[in-house]
C-alpha cells in the first residue's frame, strides 16, 4: 500500500473518476469553508493567480522526479517552462 500523496501513486493511479467521488469532495469542501472567501491566503499564493492543466499520469510522474531531482518544486519547474515557451512565442517572460 502506497502513503498518500507518493509521487509513485501517481504513475499507478487510475486516470478514471467517479462522478460520485467529486460529488461528495464538493459536499466536504462546501462543509468544509473551502472556496469560500472568508479563509486566509498563504503568504506564497498572495497576488497570484492558480492555472491549472490535465496531464497523463506518466507527464505528472516525470515533472515531479525531474523537479525533485533538480531541488525545485512542481511549480518553479512549471514557471521555467511557461517562460521558455512564452520566449518561444516571441514574448517576454514574466518570472514567477
Amino acid at each position: 500500500m502506497s502513503r498518500k500523496g507518493s509521487l509513485l501513486s501517481l504513475r499507478d493511479r487510475d486516470s478514471a473518476i467517479s462522478p460520485v467521488a467529486v460529488a461528495s469532495e464538493s459536499k466536504v469542501a462546501a462543509t468544509n469553508g473551502v472556496g469560500t472567501d472568508n479563509k486566509q491566503v498563504a503568504p506564497s499564493r498572495q497576488g497570484k493567480k492558480a492555472m491549472t492543466g490535465y496531464f497523463s499520469p506518466e507527464m505528472s510522474f516525470a515533472m515531479h522526479m525531474t523537479a525533485r531531482k533538480h531541488g525545485m518544486s512542481l511549480q518553479d519547474a512549471m514557471a521555467d517552462a511557461f517562460n521558455d515557451w512564452l520566449r518561444k512565442m516571441g514574448e517576454s517572460p514574466v518570472g514567477k
